[in-house]
């Protein structure tokens, strides 16, 4: 199975932006932050989100960034590779998301 943000996140505790900024790891932070956080990322550290009908993270995507910001070394364990349109489909289907 391939690491992947969809794989990731699929069965975790979904949020929509708005509500993972009112709750990011305890604290309330602006949605830009947010915002900031999943598309250019801290350190080159990114939080991990996905598009289904707008753009979700998890509660669990955010405790792995905030541990990933506290500890780099985590950071450091592989990159992500971009999906194609069909390994996306393939992910969808296998959560009952698929179109």
């Amino acid at each position: 199975m391939t690491d992947t943000a969809t794989d990731l996140l699929c069965g975790e505790t979904l949020l929509t932006l708005a509500e993972a900024a009112k709750d990011f790891g305890g604290v309330a932070i602006p949605l830009e932050t947010l915002r900031k956080y999943i598309y250019r990322g801290v350190k080159g550290i990114k939080l991990e989100s996905v598009s289904i009908n707008g753009r979700y993270t998890s509660r669990e995507a955010i405790q792995r960034f905030l541990d990933r910001k506290q500890n780099p070394r985590l950071a450091a364990k592989g990159k992500r590779k971009m999906l194609t349109q069909a390994e996306v489909d393939a992910g969808l289907k296998k959560y009952g998301i698929a179109r």
